[in-house]
């Protein structure tokens, strides 16, 4: 296998400067027990796209920063901790003394796979990452605006007034220094107060719709992607943006259909069976992608007409293999941040 997108490494003088700037929620998944975390049967892990792509990116060897804000609790008190091991940055961070770190209650059903239950904690004022003071946050990310590369941004902040208000502020902000907008579709119905089986409802995709416009990279599944555009073909969802974002589609399995670069695509899985796990796997997929494009940012440029570009169908899909290897090591072990592999141990999967 080619290093050319997998192993350039970044440059030294930018080692403490974040090039990806990741603004949502961190949270902290409970699977199969009761609120209480001390009885017995419940598994906590940590969570929340925004967080898992932010540590999944530092895994992998490019600075990157949080951005959002939790509770002065002990839930939000161990994912700083996580922040810190990771090396992932959070001078921008808030945390409220009112309103608790959200956590997720999940259950595993016969199958093994996971649903949504409820949120826990709520004291009648909210979770912490609904409440981002919009100014605050605005000021404090001027500094790190000057050197990132990329804002990795998710649909769940549009659920409440605040962080939709503090999303608009970042996404223009962000535009204008020319950081490229990178859209997790993480499409969660209990944040939106609807059913666990829910699709998208007209209110949501017009919430939807100019954060979509501004992205420059969208990752979604195929139902998401069916859910929010009425298409999961990755070049029909292209061309119907005004940005004519680079779109990558998931789906369950590990096949990546995508289009990029001016080109398109698909990529067979990697890993012969699908995800055990599939908690993270998304996220990891992103944060290899957004790393291999902090390390050669020509591979989302497209071809002038008649040409061959700068980039060729090989180094993008080499780039994608990367990534998807990312997801299947996550996806063979319980947890959506802790399994996230070094480099190393990506290459390693690879030569096996």
């Amino acid at each position: 296998m080619s290093n050319a997108t997998t192993t350039k490494p970044i440059p030294s003088d930018t080692r403490n400067q974040p090039q990806v700037l990741c603004f949502g929620e961190a949270l902290m998944n409970r699977i199969n027990g009761p609120e209480a975390a001390s009885e017995a049967g419940s598994m906590d892990i940590p969570g929340g796209a925004p967080a898992s792509v932010a540590c999944g990116v530092a895994r992998l060897g490019t600075p990157a920063t949080f951005l959002g804000r939790i509770g002065a609790d002990p839930i939000g008190a161990q994912l700083i901790d996580l922040f810190e091991q990771r090396q992932v940055a959070t001078p921008a961070l808030q945390r409220d003394p009112e309103r608790p770190t959200r956590v997720a209650r999940l259950s595993r059903e016969d199958g093994g796979d996971l649903s949504f239950e409820e949120f826990l904690g709520d004291r009648g004022l909210g979770f912490a990452d609904t409440a981002v003071v919009p100014a605050t946050l605005a000021e404090s990310v001027k500094p790190l605006l000057e050197e990132a590369k990329w804002l990795l941004v998710s649909t769940n902040t549009l659920t409440s007034g605040s962080s939709a208000m503090a999303l608009d502020l970042l996404l223009k902000r962000a535009t204008a220094q020319g950081v490229g907008i990178a859209l997790e579709i993480d499409w969660r119905p209990g944040f939106w107060g609807l059913a666990a089986d829910a699709a998208p409802s007209a209110e949501v995709r017009r919430r939807f719709r100019p954060l979509a416009e501004a992205a420059t990279l969208i990752r979604c599944s195929a139902s998401e992607a069916e859910g929010f555009f009425g298409s999961a073909d990755p070049a029909a969802i292209h061309a119907g943006l005004p940005k004519r974002p680079a779109v990558l589609v998931l789906d369950p399995d590990g096949t990546v259909n995508w289009c990029l670069g001016g080109r398109t695509g698909t990529l067979a899985a990697v890993d012969q069976h699908s995800p055990s796990h599939p908690l993270g796997v998304g996220e990891a997929f992103t944060a290899a992608v957004l790393d291999g494009l902090c390390r050669q940012p020509d591979l989302l440029e497209a071809p002038a007409p008649g040409g061959e570009g700068v980039a060729g169908p090989g180094p993008i899909e080499e780039l994608l293999r990367f990534a998807s290897a990312c997801g299947a090591i996550v996806g063979r072990v319980e947890g959506a941040i802790e399994p996230q592999p070094s480099r190393e141990a990506v290459q390693e999967f690879l030569s096996a």
